[in-house]
């Protein structure tokens, strides 16, 4: 079909056809002749792309989902490409709609279905991202809503360039490439219209909509663009990893047309030879090579050309010292060549260093980044996540301290540092529990990042003492230590000269949640209300989430400051927010993780104001939730932990609604697993609150069903972990406006002793 198109669109140019079918076997040829004799006797035929695609039945909507069509931007053989606004107001955005043609909806369907969930999966900087998809609302056509890149095809950036700019355009395409190949996927339509280059530089890869999982098997049917597709896609074949490395070749060939490179061109050359099995194996062997040229080292595309050529590639890197050399000859003729030979020896040696240099650090980046977020979405790999970014941050450090080692290789060192620190042990994400492993590595990623200049090393030591705060506020109720993070990270972030825009909202969620902890809950409001002014994240999710944080903020400021009933309102708009995430992202870990927790905030909120019936059923969904989270990583702590809050809010709920058996068992079980917890973590404070909170809310429940003298020793048990937080030093000023104040009314109320906040899970 692809050749009998092209050949459809040059009619009687017979040097053409030789040409173009010369590259074939016969059986291809014969196939090519049938359809051509089909199409003479036939009314019409169905491309699967022409120059000029069947339009839509009728005229585009106004709005698809939130967002309003303004401006007709491309079109292709499977729809067209629209810009887009959002109209809803919550904030300003503006992407890229893909529609697809209204005669080819009962066939694309499938694949925009597919295509919606590749693109989902694919996380990098030089990839367009997936934002939303759907079916319009007449049941017709589907579509895809992507981040708009404002840019120009790369074949029309080159021209004017330097060549080595042009080249690092095009390795950063590759780059891409190389990464969605690691999560199993190939592009399948590589070509310079689906390769951007914005105002900055930087390229954007779109348009994954026909690409295939590797080794999954699909309808048959492969659209591709036939100028750019090797000869077994125009057989008929799936696509594969070495289809992407021929279209990339086509696509270097062109960019680098006239330039005149030897190199260059051999390396185009290879990855689009004819034979899959003479091109590269892979995207990253081909930037390797490419990497080769950059540095004015032989390339493996002309490596038979034998000793002659690597000595040009030498004599051109250091043409000063081989015309001292050859200057100097007729003087020290033997001697001179001797060195001349030790140094070619010694310079190969440092090529063949800093080839391994490049593999490690490739292979650490890929444990680190590529497949932990990969395995951040797979169940029971917490343990394994742990391991990948211990060995990688192993490699990093090492590479980190070589001598000479790039700033990029410090900074990735440093990043991995965080990496590592957050699946150790930061509240609110997947972690293993283990917060001091954590603040070390914490420590040290601040320290490293002090040596690294410019806005790069500012960047990381804020991240570093913001990640920090999170722990001395959340776990340890180390509040000083929360306070000097936080001021140095603020110096950092609201410069005025180089401010941080990215981390205003993070610094102040910080500082809510340690006004909170401190009990000064209009300082607290003031923080969130701030947050929730600063900034607004670019990326739509991370623009959700941040909104989601900042309204827990303001409703638990408020809780306190004002009592339940005003705080309703702002729990359930974080829990509207994080319900639409989920929608969009419905496999998001971090949505899935917070939604439950939203649930439970609201929840419990509304059972401390007695509306008992409105509670139950959210919080039976969020304990449905977040079991679901904590029975699919056994080793997550910050994931049990919330598993518990949802269950020892739901048993009150039950005992309120008079069903105190089934109360007593499920906190019973809360109790047990929260004492088992704070006695292996001696001394840490979030274990030691979180039983003492259990067990009170246990001794709630046997209050209630009249087990009067049970219910003082669970108070008593209650008492006696609050007096160890007392002499700790690790005591809140939120406890003494929460569960301690519910706790002394209780043991007022049926022992006879002492003289309210939620319970707080």
């Amino acid at each position: 079909m692809a050749l009998f198109e092209r050949l459809s669109e040059r009619p009687g140019d017979t040097r053409y056809r030789s040409r173009l079918l010369a590259r074939f076997d016969p059986a291809v040829v014969a196939r090519v002749e049938a359809l051509e004799r089909t199409s003479r006797s036939a009314s019409r035929v169905m491309p699967t792309e022409g120059p000029e695609p069947l339009g839509p039945s009728g005229p585009p909507p106004e709005q698809v989902g939130v967002f309003r069509l303004v401006e007709r931007i491309g079109e292709g053989g499977m729809g067209q490409v629209w810009r887009g606004q959002r109209a809803d107001g919550l904030f300003d955005q503006t992407v890229a709609v893909k529609l697809v043609w209204s005669h080819l909806a009962p066939l694309a369907a499938g694949r925009f279905a597919e295509e919606r969930r590749i693109l989902a999966r694919l996380e990098h900087p030089n990839i367009a991202r997936l934002i939303d998809g759907g079916v319009l609302p007449d049941g017709g056509a589907p579509y895809l809503v992507m981040e708009y890149v404002a840019g120009r095809p790369i074949d029309e950036a080159a021209p004017g360039r330097p060549l080595r700019e042009v080249v690092a355009l095009f390795v950063q395409a590759a780059q891409a490439v190389q990464f969605a190949h690691g999560c199993l996927i190939v592009h399948a339509d590589l070509k310079p219209s689906n390769i951007l280059v914005d105002g900055e530089g930087r390229v954007r890869l779109l348009d994954f909509g026909i690409a295939r999982l590797l080794g999954e098997e699909g309808d048959g049917v492969f659209p591709m663009t036939p100028d750019f597709a090797s000869p077994e896609r125009l057989e008929g074949a799936a696509p594969v990893v070495a289809d992407d490395v021929f279209a990339l070749g086509v696509v270097l060939a062109g960019l680098i047309d006239g330039r005149g490179d030897a190199d260059l061109a051999a390396i185009a050359a290879k990855a689009q030879a004819p034979a899959a099995a003479d091109r590269y194996g892979s995207v990253a062997d081909l930037i390797a090579d490419l990497v080769r040229w950059q540095g004015g080292f032989g390339v493996l595309a002309r490596a038979g050309e034998g000793v002659a050529y690597s000595a040009r590639k030498f004599v051109a890197r250091h043409r000063w010292g081989v015309g001292l050399v050859t200057a100097t000859i007729l003087v020290l003729a033997g001697s001179t060549v001797a060195a001349t030979v030790s140094y070619y020896r010694a310079e190969t040696a440092r090529a063949e260093a800093r080839a391994r240099f490049e593999q490690a650090r490739g292979a650490a980046r890929y444990l680190l980044f590529d497949l932990g977020d990969r395995l951040e979405r797979q169940p029971r790999s917490l343990e394994l996540r742990n391991e990948a970014a211990r060995v990688s941050q192993t490699y990093l450090d090492r590479l980190a301290r070589t001598r000479d080692a790039p700033l990029e290789v410090r900074e990735e060192s440093v990043r991995g540092l965080l990496r590592l620190a957050e699946v150790q042990g930061r509240p609110g994400r997947a972690n293993l529990g283990d917060t001091k492993g954590a603040q070390k590595n914490l420590a040290t990623a601040y320290a490293l990042a002090r040596d690294i200049p410019g806005a790069a090393g500012r960047l990381l030591r804020a991240r570093a003492r913001l990640d920090q705060a999170h722990i001395t506020v959340m776990i340890d109720n180390d509040f000083p230590a929360t306070e000097r993070y936080l001021a140095e990270a603020r110096d950092l972030i609201f410069d005025s000269a180089q401010p941080i825009p990215a981390f205003q909202r993070d610094w102040y969620a910080e500082m809510a949640a340690l006004r909170i902890w401190q009990g000064r809950h209009a300082e607290a409001l003031t923080a969130a209300r701030q947050g929730l002014a600063a900034p607004t994240p670019a990326d739509p999710r991370e623009a959700i989430l941040s909104a989601a944080v900042l309204e827990d903020s303001l409703a638990e400021a408020t809780y306190y400051a004002e009592g339940s009933g005003p705080a309703i309102a702002p729990y359930r708009r974080r829990m509207a927010l994080l319900e639409e995430a989920a929608r969009r992202w419905p496999d998001d870990p971090t949505v899935i993780r917070q939604l439950p927790r939203a649930r439970w905030a609201l929840g419990t909120t509304l059972l401390d104001a007695g509306a008992f019936k409105q509670a139950e059923p959210i919080l039976a969904r969020g304990v449905a939730e977040a079991r679901a989270v904590a029975e699919a990583e056994p080793d997550d702590y910050d994931a049990a932990r919330a598993s518990g809050m949802l269950d020892n809010a739901y048993g009150q709920a039950l005992s309120a609604l008079g069903r105190p058996a089934e109360a007593a068992d499920l906190l019973a079980r809360v109790v047990e697993t929260r004492r088992r917890l704070m006695l292996a973590h001696e001394g840490v404070p979030i274990y030691v609150r979180d039983y003492a909170v259990a067990v009170a809310a246990l001794g709630d429940v046997e209050a209630r069903a009249g087990r009067i003298a049970l219910a003082c020793q669970r108070y008593d048990a209650a008492d006696a972990a609050f007096a160890e937080l007392q002499r700790s030093g690790r005591y809140a000023a939120l406890d003494d406006g929460g569960s301690l104040k519910l706790l002394r009314q209780a043991q007022a109320r049926h022992c006879g002793q002492g003289v309210g906040r939620r319970p707080d899970g």
